[in-house]
């Protein structure tokens, strides 16, 4: 299993992770979408940047296991944060 530094605020270094992630890519998503009017060429684009760096492996783990274990801690737990069924489905 991966050992991260925890970082500010709530949650694990995991979890931290997996959050800056997506909103990395609802950032990039929405440019695709408002500046180049949703086409398709730059979803491709946008897709396959982040399968090359969701595929690279950090130092002790990988990216893959990070999202696996952020969602099964999601799934099985309700994540630190004890959700409601409507908040697990919205993470």
């Amino acid at each position: 299993m991966c050992v991260l530094v925890q970082a500010e605020g709530s949650g694990s270094g995991e979890q931290v992770f997996v959050r800056k992630l997506i909103e990395l890519h609802n950032k990039y998503m929405a440019y695709v979408t408002d500046c180049f009017a949703n086409n398709t060429l730059f979803h491709k684009a946008l897709k396959e940047a982040f399968e090359v760096f969701c595929n690279k492996i950090l130092p002790g783990c990988s990216s893959v296991e990070l999202l696996a274990s952020y969602c099964d801690n999601i799934l099985k737990k309700g994540g630190s944060e004890k959700l409601s069924d409507d908040a697990i489905e919205e993470q």
